[in-house]
C-alpha cells in the first residue's frame, strides 16, 4: 500500500508540473486514506481548480481529536484542526461518526469527493459552500451541507463536554480554525470526507 500510495503522490505532482514531495512527512493521516483522497483528487481534476491544496477528513477519530487535514501539495506539509460531524451520524452521542447519508433529513454527513464553492455569510457567520461530486455526496447543496464555525466547536465546549458537539451534517469549525482554513483553502479545493 506504501509503494502505491508514493506511486500516486508521485502522479499527482508530475502531472501537476512540480517536483515530487513527500505528502504528510509527520504521518498525521492515516495512508490509506490520504491515498483515496488522492485519487479522488486526480480522478476530479476535470472538475477542480488547481490551487496547491487538498483537505482530508478523517471521520474514524473521535471529535476531540484533530480530524481535517489541510495538505499543502506543493511542500507536503499538514496542518490539522478538530471538526464536528453531523448528529444523524452520531445518534448516541459519543463523538464517534458511526455512519455517512447523503438523505435529506438525516442531519448525518455525507462522504466522498466535494469541492469547496462560494463563501457567504449566513446564520452561523462566515461559511463556505460544498459541491458534492460523488454519488455519496451528490445532494449536498441542497441539504445545505456546508463549512462553517459554531460554539459546540470551540476549545471551551470541548473542555466541559470531552467532546465536540454535532452538526446537521455540516463541517464545523470553531472560529479560529474557521478563519484560518477560509485564508488557507482557496475556492475549487477538493476536499475528501472519509471514515
Amino acid at each position: 500500500m506504501i509503494r502505491s500510495l508514493n506511486a500516486l503522490a508521485f502522479f499527482a505532482f508530475t502531472a501537476l508540473g512540480a517536483q515530487a514531495v513527500t505528502l504528510d512527512p509527520q504521518g498525521q493521516i492515516r495512508p490509506d486514506l490520504l491515498g483515496k483522497a488522492l485519487a479522488a483528487h486526480e480522478s476530479h481534476k476535470a472538475s477542480t481548480r488547481e490551487t496547491g491544496r487538498l483537505v482530508v477528513v478523517d471521520y474514524s477519530r473521535h471529535s476531540r481529536e484533530a480530524r481535517l487535514y489541510i495538505v499543502n501539495l506543493q511542500t507536503g506539509h499538514v496542518v490539522s484542526f478538530r471538526a464536528a460531524h453531523g448528529k444523524g451520524s452520531d445518534a448516541d452521542h459519543d463523538g464517534h461518526l458511526d455512519h455517512f447519508s447523503n438523505e435529506s433529513g438525516s442531519s448525518a454527513s455525507p462522504e466522498g469527493a466535494f469541492i469547496t464553492a462560494e463563501e457567504y455569510v449566513g446564520k452561523h457567520g462566515r461559511s463556505l459552500r460544498l459541491d458534492g461530486l460523488d454519488t455519496a455526496n451528490s445532494a449536498s447543496r441542497d441539504r445545505a451541507i456546508v463549512i462553517h464555525a459554531a460554539d459546540y466547536a470551540e476549545p471551551a465546549f470541548l473542555a466541559q463536554h470531552g467532546k465536540l458537539g454535532r452538526s446537521n451534517g455540516c463541517i464545523v469549525f470553531s472560529k479560529a480554525d474557521l478563519k484560518t482554513f477560509l485564508t488557507d483553502v482557496p475556492q475549487g479545493t477538493l476536499i475528501f470526507v472519509g471514515k
